[in-house]
């Protein structure tokens, strides 16, 4: 039983080290974009599925020893391939498609290691089942739940503060060939313990009959019917929406960085612990008046905007996930099958997760223009706990006063879900009648996050995310259309007495000639209203909708007097690939303001 538990321990503990890790190899490539993390996410959800799917197949289709030696050849395999830093050719040119763009790093750097560890959790479970049939497997599910926990929490304050990079590569390696090593050990023991051999397998053995168990008393009985598999799947997917939409919050208001990525998911994973090591803990009398305040908290900090407090955002947002994630996770363990079904049962879970995360990380920025799946988790959660209430009744305690007292709880129960409910329908119809886009020119959406251009009637304003990050005069914003001069007109930054102005005014004093200027993040262009004839400035921006801002909406760039380029891409990739291709720049000023949202990325 030990060598079940360490080889699901260590694999967990891997599988979710290397997430934060790899993620924090790559984010400096696209700009500390908080996206980076949530296509991670994504990507990792994705191979989790993929993992579960081979652990289904390979225990359905193939006879015990045949299984073995195949799973010990996609070990050996990965130990081999393995390699966590991701290749410098891989480093993005600033026009590919960003989301495309990392998972292509991740598949080429960690795809086929995280592939093997994510098979482990089912096909240890399913080990056991035939070694132990008196245990019950999904405890082994809370310890690899414990694993990931572990392995989260130690990262951004033990491993990330004081092991380099390629220190906390190489570590992760040598933990990967401990791994390997216990999965074939454990497997090659099951086969052994079970009498397991070519000769001795008969066709049923994929199948192994167990006997009735106490714990399995609970479980519902049968093979499971279409509903009960749609349910396993959306119940997995609306944890995960509201997990990634919460991290997408966090990580555009206040910073993308391990800390912020990995709060919701060990929140979202502590309730997989409780939920499945200690179901008792999971009482809807709870968790169902935690979710309604939170959900109330968290859509009146959405309309607060900035002028909630950092703490008072964080809390919020971690309350509501964890709140969301207890519900959906507390209802997925009531509903889980008997332990011949386990990897059915995984592979669905899985394949909700999956669902979520595709449709937060490709669907939802292209069809919504704010951060509406955040009210798309939360809504659905809120039904999920509506219907545990009204199908199944009150999950009260044993000793909770009478019948009248627990219906009369119950009752109040889905009358405040139902309040809930429509507060969360009447935020999401605020954001999407069209008087709340009165004054808005532009507003849009990618992967980099939301970005909006808002006329007044005096001033015209570049908004990324929440911020304000430039503004120009509306006679002057439209100065191409009378031929007006455009010149030093900004209203927000770099006006008359700035920094911007200083440098400028003090080189061109010791400067005969046109000066030649760099600058990280174009925002609307106002920067370029300080050049001058046989000036060059150079705007290295990463993401390709500013761009289209600036030049569309702001006059900035189109009637600077000097020469303007726009580069694509992140400013230190370009600038660096330009150093390796042609030699230095020679630029007189070099302005680093790159921005997303309120934070300077990681």
């Amino acid at each position: 039983m030990f060598r079940y538990g360490a080889t699901i321990f260590v694999s967990a503990f891997l599988l979710f080290q290397i997430q934060p890790m790899i993620a924090r190899f790559i984010l400096p490539w696209y700009g500390g974009t908080a996206a980076v993390w949530t296509t991670c996410m994504m990507f990792f959800q994705i191979v989790l599925l993929l993992g579960y799917l081979y652990a289904h197949l390979l225990q359905k289709t193939f006879k015990p020893l045949h299984a073995w030696a195949i799973h010990t050849l996609v070990l050996a395999i990965a130990i081999i391939v393995a390699s966590v830093v991701p290749p410098e050719r891989l480093k993005p040119s600033g026009d590919e498609h960003l989301t495309i763009a990392i998972l292509k790093v991740l598949a080429v750097s960690i795809g086929l290691p995280f592939f093997a560890l994510s098979t482990t959790g089912p096909l240890i479970q399913a080990w056991q089942s035939v070694t132990h049939q008196e245990k019950s497997p999904y405890r082994l599910y809370a310890l690899s739940n414990l694993g990931s926990m572990l392995a989260l929490l130690t990262y951004p304050f033990l491993v990330e503060r004081f092991l380099r990079l390629a220190d906390q590569a190489m570590i992760w390696t040598s933990g990967f060939f401990v791994f390997t090593v216990l999965c074939c050990f454990s497997g090659w023991q099951t086969l052994r313990y079970s009498g397991w051999s070519e000769e001795e397998v008969n066709e049923e053995v994929n199948e192994p009959s167990f006997s009735s168990r106490a714990s399995d008393r609970e479980l519902i009985d049968g093979a499971p019917g279409a509903f009960r598999v749609m349910s396993w799947t959306v119940l997995a997917m609306t944890a995960s929406v509201v997990l990634l939409a919460t991290t997408n919050l966090l990580c555009q208001e206040v910073a993308s960085f391990p800390f912020m990525w990995i709060l919701p998911l060990v929140l979202y994973l502590g309730s997989f612990i409780i939920c499945f090591d200690r179901p008792a803990l999971y009482r809807r009398f709870v968790f169902t008046p935690l979710l309604i305040l939170g959900t109330v908290v968290s859509i009146v900090l959405v309309h607060l905007d900035v002028l909630a407090g950092l703490g008072l955002q964080v809390t919020g947002l971690a309350t509501v996930c964890f709140a969301a994630s207890m519900t959906c996770h507390g209802e997925l363990e009531r509903l889980k099958p008997a332990t011949k079904y386990l990897t059915s049962f995984y592979l669905w879970v899985s394949v909700g997760g999956a669902l979520g995360g595709v449709f937060v990380c490709f669907l939802a920025p292209n069809w919504f223009d704010g951060f509406y799946e955040f009210h798309i988790g939360l809504a659905i959660s809120l039904v999920v706990a509506l219907a545990a209430i009204l199908s199944v009744g009150y999950g009260s305690p044993k000793n909770s006063g009478n019948k009248s007292g627990a219906l009369t709880l119950a009752f109040a129960l889905a009358f405040g879900l139902f309040v809930a409910l429509g507060i969360v329908a009447c935020s999401l119809a605020y954001f999407l009648d069209p008087s709340y886009h009165e004054g808005v020119v532009f507003r849009g959406r990618n992967e980099y996050g939301l970005s909006s251009v808002l006329d007044d009637g005096k001033t015209r304003r570049f908004i990324n995310g929440r911020i304000d990050h430039g503004a120009q005069a509306i006679e002057s914003a439209n100065a191409s259309e009378t031929g007006k001069d455009a010149q030093n007109n900004s209203v927000g930054y770099y006006v008359k007495g700035s920094g911007v102005a200083v440098a400028f005014e003090s080189l061109r004093q010791q400067n005969e000639g046109g000066l030649k200027a760099g600058v990280v993040g174009l925002g609307a262009g106002a920067m370029a209203s300080w050049l001058q004839p046989g000036d060059e400035m150079i705007f290295y921006e990463i993401n390709p909708m500013v761009e289209q801002i600036a030049r569309k909406h702001f006059t900035f760039l189109s009637q600077s007097k000097g020469d303007c380029e726009v580069v694509l891409g992140d400013g230190r990739i370009q600038l660096q690939r330009r150093f390796e291709e042609s030699g230095p720049l020679e630029l007189d000023l070099l302005f680093m303001d790159a921005f997303a949202s309120d934070s300077i990325p990681v």
